[in-house]
């Protein structure tokens, strides 16, 4: 089961199936090779591991029986909530990643998408 919070609504999903087992041990790895926090936890009675990933700004508890009946890209995928992607424009030309972008250099952006051709 995952159970996760997204903007203001509880996510909270069961995984079936059993692809490849993974141990509790190689679970945990995996989340600090990562960079994603842990803590064991108990959530809604079941007893697992709250992980968080400061990156994606996202917060889940993962019960230990999902961990031991799941591999850890499905695992992963339930961690991260789909906010993996990267923003790109175009721009003269070439393709920029935007999320390394400053304040100002985004604003332009938004000024550009609205439309927004005024000189200041």
């Amino acid at each position: 089961m995952f159970c996760g919070r997204n903007g203001y609504k509880n996510v909270c999903l069961t995984v079936n199936g059993k692809e490849q087992a993974m141990e509790v041990k190689d679970f945990i790895s995996n989340c600090v090779d990562s960079g994603y926090e842990w803590t064991e936890g108990e959530h809604e009675g079941k007893a697992g591991y709250f992980v968080r990933s400061k990156q994606f700004d996202t917060k889940v508890h993962i019960a230990t029986d999902a961990i031991e009946k799941n591999e850890w890209l499905k695992l992963n995928k339930g961690i991260i909530q789909g906010k993996d992607l990267y923003h790109m424009t175009r721009i003269v030309g070439y393709y920029s990643k935007i999320q390394n972008w400053n304040k100002s250099k985004i604003g332009e952006l938004k000024d550009r998408h609205a439309g927004n051709y005024t000189t200041r």
